[in-house]
């Protein structure tokens, strides 16, 4: 039995979330005590922790100064720029402290992984997640004063495990890491995914339905989707819907956009702690993403037996063998418009990768994502 910390921000809705969980509950299963640490208010998904995982909040450090002035407190303190000026070690004390454990996860970039570079804890295996292309997405270098002492932090680890080959190579060449920095696939629970996919779903369908999921961020691409599936539309004659599943600050954006656009068979359904129901109405499904590391909702879509349309980027274009197992597209709203169009004038084109996306799916289960982790996890306790 180990003892193992899992840091990330927090447990809202979301990709990384949902992986989170699936990891904690299966240590947990396995006989381990397991802990998960975060920092940031969004707990929705905390709820699907098995009783044995034990769940920490830890809101961000106040400072003596702000107690009395409140002002200070909310510009300086608050907002995490405590985070950043503390040491790493003044983290760690702060967000865990004296408690010891075999192995520590900073399972997301920025403060998780400052936190437990700072360990104090010499005999701890210590391992940070990458699920991003680190070449483009925003935010590594957060509560980090520069990009150097970022660098820093992450020789501090054993191990960093990518989500994917090329988001290992595109960590490899920001970073410049001298340890190991192996690939470990998102854990997909499909007996899981496919039971919850069977709960009777808040929308009906009408017709031919895209149905895309995420954090509504700029990331994502749902603004580009949007104006590619309109045009789609209008080329083709077809009348379609798109379910867009998901909260986040682009809601109101994506809301305005439709209303601009008078799409009204574009659908917002808001943040789901099981989107499955809505994936499973899917006849495509569509990742618009601008950069991703993995993307979980293209492994989960595969799962379902469910066409996928993706952008080329990090992540889907190796869950999809490269074109194997579903269409890829130019990352553009332009490549999203000629994919969509050429999809809504022959629908036809998409059976066949009906029973090639359960094949694909197999290779992400869950089973052999703990077995890959489980064996890089004990060579590094053997060290």
């Amino acid at each position: 039995m180990k003892k193992i910390l899992f840091v990330l921000p927090s447990l809202g809705i979301g990709g990384l979330e949902r992986v989170l969980v699936t990891y904690a509950n299966l240590f947990a299963a396995a006989g381990h005590q397991v802990t998960v640490l975060t920092f940031d208010e969004g707990q929705e998904l905390a709820q699907e922790l098995l009783p044995s995982v034990r769940f920490l909040y830890k809101s961000p450090k106040p400072h003596p100064i702000g107690k009395r002035l409140p002002y200070i407190r909310h510009r300086f303190y608050d907002d995490g720029l405590w985070e950043t000026r503390a040491s790493a070690k003044e983290l760690y004390r702060y967000y865990v402290g004296k408690e010891k454990f075999d192995i520590e996860i900073a399972f997301f970039r920025g403060r998780s992984v400052k936190i437990i570079s700072g360990s104090t804890n010499p005999n701890s295996v210590k391992l940070a997640w990458v699920h991003n292309d680190y070449s483009v997405c925003g935010g590594v270098t957060a509560n980090f004063k520069n990009e150097k002492l970022l660098k820093k932090a992450y020789q501090a680890f054993d191990c960093i495990l990518a989500v994917s080959q090329l988001a290992a190579k595109k960590f490899r060449e920001r970073i410049g890491f001298s340890g190991a920095v192996e690939t470990v696939y998102n854990p997909i629970p499909i007996e899981e995914i496919i039971q919850k996919s069977k709960v009777p779903c808040a929308r009906k369908k009408n017709g031919f339905t895209v149905v895309c999921a995420g954090r509504l961020v700029d990331a994502k691409g749902f603004d580009r989707l949007i104006d590619a599936f309109c045009s789609a539309e209008k080329q083709t004659g077809r009348k379609c819907e798109l379910w867009i599943v998901g909260g986040g600050e682009q809601y109101e954006s994506l809301s305005n956009q439709i209303a601009e656009r008078n799409a009204q068979n574009i659908f917002l359904v808001g943040a789901q702690t099981n989107p499955f129901p809505f994936m499973a109405q899917a006849d495509l499904l569509v990742c618009a993403s601008r950069f991703e590391g993995f993307n979980l909702t293209v492994a989960e879509g595969l799962a379902l037996g469910k066409p996928v349309l993706s952008t080329n980027c990090t992540g889907p274009t190796e869950i999809l063998g490269d074109g194997k197992y579903g269409i890829i597209c130019e990352n553009s709203t332009e490549g999203l418009e000629a994919a969509l169009t050429r999809i809504f004038e022959n629908p036809d084109i998409l059976l066949p990768y009906r029973e090639l996306a359960k094949e694909r799916a197999k290779a992400f289960d869950q089973s052999h994502a703990m077995q890959t982790l489980n064996a890089l996890i004990e060579k590094e306790l053997l060290k």
